[in-house]
């Protein structure tokens, strides 16, 4: 169980006495999302206001430690080490964690002709490590029978900037033997590749590139890029909304010392798994009740039912599971304050 002090616990307040701004710096992946949360909720919550930042998940967790922040928007768990930075901020309890949204990964490609493509990780290990560099490579046609390949480069675009996302595409190629790099926040340089700086500038890349392939977030895919079928040892899944949603339910939620965490299964039948859970980080204490119930009021709307169809709808990210939004609007509703 999460140690919160329940001593200075803010009451709940009415929506008109609610009122402030809140400041907040984190991950860039959450501005989508945190940009619809925030104009949902100043629609209930009129005399609020909200500045994210993305300036990084470690300015945002400094910016909290330091009194910066309100809040901080992080790519993973707070580890014990990382709450007890924020304890002279946060109070005895320090800060505590709970998954937001999910930012899913697909691999697009840019070949009009091939339709109905699926890669398998050792497949994908191979091509991101320069070792099948054609499309009408045999391995490719062997797990795609009936499919005409054009005899085209392939040209794997990675970003060399550090990015969450790039360890959770390095996660799954890590699923096959071939994959010798192991899960890493930065792309090792692929022979016959392109490299972009940052991962938002992939999109643009693998649309110029004849013969392109890349990892890229669901949002910058949207409906322009055509994706692979991945497997995750079961059968070839499409990234859609149902797939995505066997994954989450088959996911677990886990309560600990520091917050709630959320896994997307490693293995699934039928399931889509590869995505970024993303996580907010909040103080246990704020040094005044009005602040406490402003960030409450805040962390309870993003991981309310209206919240999460907020982000869903207008940011194209998915939501954690109902239980870990469950087990997260117990902590949140804990926050207190000093006074």
């Amino acid at each position: 169980m999460l140690g919160i002090s329940l001593a200075g616990c803010a009451s709940p307040a009415a929506k008109d006495n609610i009122r402030g701004a809140l400041t907040a710096v984190g991950s860039p992946l959450q501005s989508a999302p945190i940009d619809a949360w925030a104009n949902a909720w100043q629609k209930s919550f009129k005399a609020t206001s909200l500045n994210y930042s993305p300036d990084g998940a470690s300015v945002g967790l400094t910016a909290l430690a330091t009194g910066q922040a309100y809040y901080a928007a992080v790519d993973a768990p707070l580890t014990t080490a990382q709450q007890d930075q924020t304890k002279p901020q946060c109070g005895p309890g320090g800060a505590f964690s709970v998954p937001t949204s999910i930012t899913l990964v697909g691999v697009a490609f840019n070949v009009p002709s091939i339709h109905g493509l699926k890669l398998s990780p050792e497949l994908l290990a191979r091509i991101f490590s320069g070792d099948i560099n054609r499309w009408n490579d045999k391995a490719i046609a062997a797990i795609n029978p009936g499919s005409n390949f054009p005899d085209l480069p392939i040209v794997p675009v990675t970003a060399s900037s550090p990015s969450a996302l790039t360890s959770v595409s390095t996660r799954y190629l890590s699923t096959s033997p071939g994959w010798t790099t192991g899960t890493t926040d930065r792309w090792k340089r692929v022979p016959g590749g392109a490299e972009v700086k940052n991962f938002s500038d992939i999109a643009k890349k693998v649309d110029d590139t004849a013969g392109s392939i890349a990892f890229m977030d669901s949002a910058s895919i949207g409906s322009r890029f055509d994706t692979a079928l991945l497997t995750f040892g079961g059968s070839y899944v499409r990234m859609s909304k149902d797939s995505v949603a066997a994954a989450v339910q088959e996911g677990t939620s886990t309560t600990t010392g520091t917050g709630v965490e959320f896994k997307l299964p490693e293995k699934t039948e039928q399931g889509y798994a590869l995505g970024s859970v993303n996580y907010q980080a909040f103080c246990t204490t704020y040094k005044n009740n009005q602040v406490a119930s402003l960030v409450k009021s805040w962390g309870e709307f993003v991981v309310s039912p209206d919240g999460q169809v907020a982000s869903t709808y207008f940011a194209g990210v998915a939501s954690p599971s109902e239980q870990s939004l469950d087990d997260s609007a117990v902590l949140i509703k804990k926050i207190g304050s000093a006074q």
